[in-house]
C-alpha cells in the first residue's frame, strides 16, 4: 500500500501515522483541529501545503486505488474472481449539518434534509463505486452519477453482467444500463410485512448493499455529513471501507 502514498519529497512524519490518523477521525469522528497530539498536526494530515495529504490523496484517487486492490486482494482470499460479475446499488439518506451546506436537499419520502449517499457493492458488500449528492434527487436519476463511474472503470470490472436494485430504480434506468454498461439492470421483489402475518423479509440480494450501510454506520464521521465539499464525503465513504477492508484480511 505504501508505494501508492509515496511523495518525490521525503516526509518529515511517516506515512502510516498520516493515514492511522485519518482512520482516528473517520472512526471517531471528531474535528481536525482535534486530532491527538499523537499524530501529527491536523494541518499537516488535511491540507498544509505542498503535501496536502487527505486532499491530495483524495485528488489524486489513492483512495480508489487502494479500494480496489484491497477488494482484489479479499475476493481471492475467498477463492473468487477478483472482478464480480454481479453488483447491487442502494442509496442513504443522512442529515446535513451547519458546515455541509452546499449540495442539499430534502428526500420528500425519508423526511430528510441532507444528502444521499449512493453506493454500488460486489455479492460480498465490498465498495465498487460512491456518489454523494442532494438528497431530493430520486434514486433513478441518481444512480447515473455513481454508475457513471463505472463506464469510467469498465476496464476494471469486464465480468460485470447484473445489477440488482429496489422499485425505486424502475423506469428509463432498465435501458441505460443496458446501453452503457451492457450488462442487466434487475429489480428485486421488495417483501411487504402484511404478505408475510407482519413479519419483516430479507430482501434476496439487496440485504447485502443494506449491511454494507450497516458497516458504515460504526463510524461516527458518516453518523452525519459534515463535510463541506461532497468530494470529501465520497472519501470519508472510501476511507471508512479501507479500514473494515484491513480488518477483514487480518482475521
Amino acid at each position: 500500500m505504501a508505494q501508492y502514498l509515496q511523495n518525490q519529497r521525503k516526509p518529515k512524519w511517516e506515512l502510516q501515522r498520516i493515514l492511522e490518523g485519518i482512520f482516528y477521525l473517520c472512526k471517531n469522528g471528531c474535528n481536525w483541529r482535534d486530532l491527538p497530539d499523537n499524530f501529527p498536526p491536523w494541518q499537516t494530515v488535511y491540507w498544509r501545503p505542498p503535501l496536502r495529504y487527505f486532499r491530495k490523496w483524495s485528488n489524486e484517487g489513492v483512495y480508489d486505488l487502494i479500494v480496489s486492490k484491497l477488494r482484489e486482494a479479499q475476493r481471492k482470499g475467498l477463492g473468487k474472481e477478483q472482478t464480480p460479475s454481479a453488483a447491487i446499488i442502494d442509496s442513504q439518506s443522512v442529515k446535513n449539518t451547519s458546515f455541509s451546506t452546499k449540495e442539499v436537499g430534502v428526500d420528500g419520502g425519508k423526511g430528510i434534509k441532507g444528502r444521499k449517499r449512493h453506493i454500488l457493492t460486489d455479492t460480498l458488500g465490498n465498495l465498487l463505486a460512491v456518489k454523494v449528492h442532494p438528497a431530493n434527487i430520486h434514486d433513478s436519476k441518481s444512480a447515473q452519477l455513481v454508475l457513471a463511474k463505472m463506464i469510467e472503470n469498465s476496464v476494471e470490472f469486464p465480468r460485470l453482467k447484473k445489477i440488482f436494485a429496489d422499485k425505486g430504480y424502475r423506469g428509463h434506468l432498465f435501458n441505460w444500463v443496458k446501453k452503457h454498461l451492457k450488462c442487466q439492470l434487475e429489480i428485486v421483489k421488495t417483501y411487504s410485512k402484511l404478505a408475510n402475518n407482519g413479519k419483516m423479509m430479507v430482501s434476496p440480494k439487496r440485504w447485502v448493499v443494506e449491511r454494507s450501510f450497516a458497516w458504515v454506520n460504526h463510524y461516527r464521521r458518516l453518523s452525519k455529513d459534515f463535510e463541506r465539499l461532497t468530494d470529501n464525503s465520497e472519501s470519508f465513504v472510501k476511507i471508512a471501507f479501507i479500514k473494515l477492508f484491513i480488518k477483514k484480511l487480518k482475521t
